[in-house]
């Protein structure tokens, strides 16, 4: 069975190794790294491509969602971890990814995501640990892009659902570089199939947000782009 690992990366000169070798240096070893590379201006493709790994780059679109779509494109993969450049993933991510994706019939997973940056996120870390938990509807606002993984069979599925995404967050006025691909997708695969997070791994991610009141200020936003997904699909039917 092939293991592919996405990762995306818009100017992530500082991270970008860090993450490549979390993923090289996992327990159970990829078949295939594909590292998108998507409007950046430093040196993140040329980092990225010092390193055993297929680099791809983008320069049209605004938004990680179009470097999941041209990333899952191009991977080929049995099973499809994804992770953003900004992130490191535990060395027993994709063990853990891959194991929980074959139990209960699940379709897509994730895991418990840390944040690094300000005292909020120290603290929310606590709190997703031990809640995020959880299955099917439940876990959907648990699954982020930054640590999520599904059958390389449903790949068509996923590319509609991200591709459908944009226009749907258009339709809702949501900011082009907060599409929430990410929650739509859960949203989505839930209806036709299991999901499914898991705290026996994690994932470390860089927080963008300088200070405690940006922070909550973004916390806040999220959580009211997510009732106005959420009531857009119930109320379109979809």
């Amino acid at each position: 069975m092939k293991i592919s690992v996405l990762i995306i990366a818009h100017n992530e000169e500082k991270y970008i190794a860090k993450c490549i070798l979390s993923i090289l240096n996992q327990t159970q070893k990829p078949d295939e790294v594909v590292v998108v590379v998507h409007n950046s201006t430093d040196k993140t493709s040329e980092i990225a491509k010092t390193y055993p790994v297929k680099v791809l780059t983008l320069d049209s679109g605004i938004g990680a969602v179009y470097a999941r779509i041209e990333g899952i494109k191009n991977v080929k993969g049995d099973i499809i971890l994804s992770i953003d450049g900004d992130s490191t993933a535990e060395s027993n991510w994709i063990e853990v990814m891959v194991k929980t994706l074959e139990m209960n019939n699940n379709i897509l997973v994730g895991s418990w995501i840390k944040i690094r940056g300000t005292i909020v996120e120290t603290l929310d870390n606590i709190w997703n640990k031990y809640f995020c938990v959880s299955k099917n509807k439940r876990a959907a606002k648990w699954i982020w892009g930054a640590s999520f993984a599904f059958w390389g069979k449903d790949k068509d599925y996923v590319l509609k659902v991200f591709e459908k995404s944009i226009g749907m967050a258009n339709s809702l006025r949501l900011s082009k570089v907060r599409i929430a691909e990410d929650y739509w997708l859960a949203l989505f695969m839930n209806k036709i199939g299991n999901l499914e997070i898991t705290n026996k791994t994690s994932v470390t991610a860089n927080s963008k947000e300088s200070s405690m009141i940006k922070e909550i200020l973004r916390n806040r936003q999220n959580r009211r782009n997510g009732r106005l997904i959420r009531r857009f699909i119930e109320e379109n039917n979809l």
